[in-house]
């Protein structure tokens, strides 16, 4: 079951982690792309409406990917009023409540309600209102669902490491606790 355990554990975080290799790789595009469109625009007196919204794209494509990863390197945003009173048994519950209560249910109705959204856009064939624009609009709404999806996995993944790590750490403690009672008895 342990062996289980690490082996999807570790899938699950280079999944994640995969997302964020993708995401740093868009946001480097879209910085070039930014140099380039205002050099284009200062330099040369000329831009593109196109590549004006591929940034928009590049942008959201970086953020939804970049969450799970941020998640996974434990860098986003939270409020540690509560965590840092808590002992290390303590942050593991809370960390793996929050995994499990918090979310996961929070991913899975993004995901549940962002689909149709995404769909419907691919199904009318929405496009930029610009007449030199993107023609694929679905293409961002469909990174909501697509970066979601990344932040489940990885909400499922800290589930299973800290409640993995929890159980070793509460069959330590009752190891302890019958050796102490055994050599108590003896």
């Amino acid at each position: 079951m342990l062996r289980t355990t690490l082996f999807l554990e570790t899938w699950l975080h280079r999944i994640s982690g995969l997302a964020g290799l993708l995401a740093g790789v868009a946001l480097v595009a879209m910085v070039m792309l930014v140099f380039g469109n205002v050099v284009a625009r200062y330099a040369f007196g000329f831009g593109a409406v196109w590549a004006q919204e591929l940034e928009w794209y590049l942008l959201a494509f970086s953020a939804m990917l970049g969450i799970a990863y941020a998640m996974r390197n434990d860098d986003h945003v939270r409020v540690d009023i509560i965590s840092h009173r808590f002992n290390r048994t303590g942050t593991l519950w809370l960390n793996f409540l929050t995994a499990l209560l918090v979310a996961l249910p929070c991913a899975a109705l993004i995901i549940y309600f962002g689909y149709p959204f995404a769909e419907s856009s691919f199904v009318r064939g929405e496009r930029s209102p610009n007449s030199s624009g993107l023609p694929w609009r679905f293409i961002p709404k469909a990174l909501v669902v697509v970066g979601f999806v990344f932040v489940a996995i990885e909400a499922l993944a800290q589930t299973l490491t800290n409640g993995r790590k929890l159980v070793y750490h509460y069959h330590a403690l009752w190891l302890q606790r019958s050796q102490a009672a055994a050599l108590k008895g003896a």
